[in-house]
């Protein structure tokens, strides 16, 4: 086997290299920079096409964040979404942009995925997998859909963005790159939104009897 490993890597030493060499000047890093900032710390925020975002965390082909409006949102009513304190930002929500790189290293598709994680609260959970659902169906939004299943018991992840990737013909082009990830988030802005609007009246339910029960 070692061998086989060793005669692997003679004959395609050229190839090995030329993969290398592409994958190390991806302009995804600096793309991100552009639009956070150098160095990024969570919670940063920055405005893309008008509207403003929480900066998470950056990996080599992944960067995740949040909408502001939906961080807002979610922190008036913190107490009703327990259980997601250590997932992702801390929130109940995450989206991110994940780049997978083509066969030839050169090109790529950017993907934006938008989740809702693992509240303990089943109710709750379903609860608020269902007014999204709904309130996409009111307005007409077709990208946003949840998979068969999603409020199943048990279920702790469930994604909701559909028809969500562009492609980028080089990965090395950091102009290119930036301007691909602004196109995608701009591109969601009403899906952004509706999951704003949906926030406080899913939730307010629950925040009413916790107030009610302080107070007792």
């Amino acid at each position: 086997m070692e061998n086989l490993a060793r005669q692997f890597y003679r004959d395609h030493k050229k190839v090995l290299a030329l993969i290398k060499s592409q994958s190390c000047c991806s302009g995804f890093e600096p793309a991100v920079y552009r639009l956070f900032g150098d160095n990024p710390i969570r919670g940063a925020t920055a405005n893309i096409g008008g509207h403003e975002f929480r900066y998470s965390n950056l990996s080599r082909n992944l960067l995740s964040f949040l909408p502001e409006t939906w961080c807002k949102e979610l922190e008036k009513v913190r107490g009703a979404w327990s259980g997601c304190q250590n997932w992702w930002a801390g929130y109940p929500f995450i989206t991110w942009i994940e780049m997978r790189a083509g066969d030839d290293g050169i090109a790529a598709t950017l993907i934006l995925n938008a989740e809702i994680g693992p509240i303990s609260n089943h109710k709750v959970r379903t609860g608020l997998i269902g007014a999204v659902k709904a309130e996409a169906l009111a307005r007409g939004l077709e990208r946003v859909q949840f998979s068969a299943g999603a409020t199943d018991k048990g279920r702790l992840y469930s994604r909701f963005f559909r028809q969500n990737s562009v492609k980028i013909d080089d990965i090395r082009n950091t102009n290119l790159v930036e301007l691909r990830l602004m196109e995608l988030i701009t591109g969601f802005a009403s899906e952004f939104e509706l999951v704003s609007s949906v926030i406080p009246s899913c939730f307010a339910r629950k925040r009413s009897i916790q107030t009610a029960l302080t107070v007792c």
